[in-house]
């Protein structure tokens, strides 16, 4: 079976009907993966049957299936936990077998997830990564009411778009992001970011009380990191629980590790929420980390993302839709600069 070919005991043109994911409907999600993607998709978890049921089940993997009558499954969309914060929720790996493409079921799985699911479940924020080097996800994402805080330089490598053949170089994404619930809180702006990150909390939807972070402040304690590894994408992101005295000599070893197994890009997620923020930024910025933007509830409070590359980004293919992902690209490129004369 070919990665596109639907399986020939689905009939096309049969009406289908959308609803949350239940633990029979797993054979049929890893059967759809296999069809549209053969063993490529990087997350393997949707080709276990017993472990997607699980997922679920412990809330990790919110999924919502488009069934034939016969309870064949034939689109699904995604929402899951890769942030910090359980309760944000990543929108994404969503498909639709081909032989039922082109009649809505992919808007309509997602407005099913955001009427029905979301408010069900009280999820509080989701947020979605469309890629740069085309617009289409951008405008769909926007055209849902998200807001970009952020812009992830160099995310994925050109190969994981071979088929479409839409890449040459590495590709950027951005971040974009919807709140369902309240959550104000105090953020501490870093002086060297706070003009940036002012401009991208204008018109964030965000309500959160600004302070000034002392680049001065002493880093006390114990460093704590999580690292996630991204193979296939030779890319890290590193979540900073705790910013400690030990954090310069933590970060080295760290980063040394990591040239090691062959990371190109490294991502860094601090708390802005962290009085001492900015002393711990600077600790990063003079490793060559540069600005990605605001992650918003990230920790539950807010994130900022830094981002370090290896070698000249490729900003020339990186394509943005609206005004506000325009300038965020001109905010994030301008520290990437400042950050190499450093």
């Amino acid at each position: 079976m070919t990665n596109q070919q639907a399986p020939p005991e689905i009939e096309p043109g049969q009406e289908v009907e959308i609803g949350l994911f239940c633990p029979e409907d797993a054979p049929g999600v890893a059967a759809l993966f296999q069809a549209v993607y053969g063993q490529g998709y990087p997350v393997k978890v949707y080709y276990h049957p017993q472990e997607l049921a699980a997922a679920v089940a412990r809330g990790e993997i919110i999924q919502v299936v488009a069934r034939t009558p016969r309870g064949q499954v034939v689109g699904v969309e995604n929402m899951f936990n890769s942030a910090p914060f359980k309760g944000v929720y990543e929108m994404g790996a969503g498909l639709v077998l081909a032989s039922f493409r082109n009649r809505g079921l992919s808007r309509a799985m997602n407005q099913y997830l955001v009427d029905e699911v979301i408010p069900q479940k009280g999820v509080p924020m989701t947020f979605g990564e469309p890629v740069c080097n085309h617009v289409f996800q951008q405008k769909a994402r926007e055209g849902m009411g998200y807001v970009n805080t952020a812009l992830e330089v160099d995310l994925m490598p050109a190969a994981a778009y071979s088929r479409e053949q839409s890449a040459s170089g590495r590709v950027a994404a951005l971040m974009s992001f919807k709140g369902y619930q309240d959550h104000e809180h105090a953020v501490h702006l870093p002086v060297r970011y706070a003009a940036a990150l002012l401009e991208i909390y204008a018109g964030s939807g965000q309500g959160r009380a600004i302070l000034e972070a002392d680049s001065g402040a002493a880093l006390r304690g114990t460093t704590e990191f999580k690292v996630e590894l991204f193979d296939f994408a030779q890319a890290a992101r590193v979540a900073v629980h705790e910013t400690g005295a030990d954090l310069e000599e933590r970060l080295d070893a760290l980063l040394a590790d990591l040239r090691g197994q062959g990371m190109l890009v490294v991502q860094a997620w601090l708390k802005l929420a962290s009085p001492p923020v900015a002393a711990a930024a600077e600790v990063f910025r003079a490793r060559g980390f540069f600005l990605g933007g605001v992650l918003p509830r990230w920790f539950d409070e807010d994130g900022l993302l830094l981002q370090k590359v290896h070698g000249r980004p490729n900003w020339e293919e990186i394509q943005v839709h609206s005004p506000r992902s325009r300038r965020i690209l001109e905010l994030v490129r301008q520290d990437w600069r400042e950050a190499g004369q450093a």
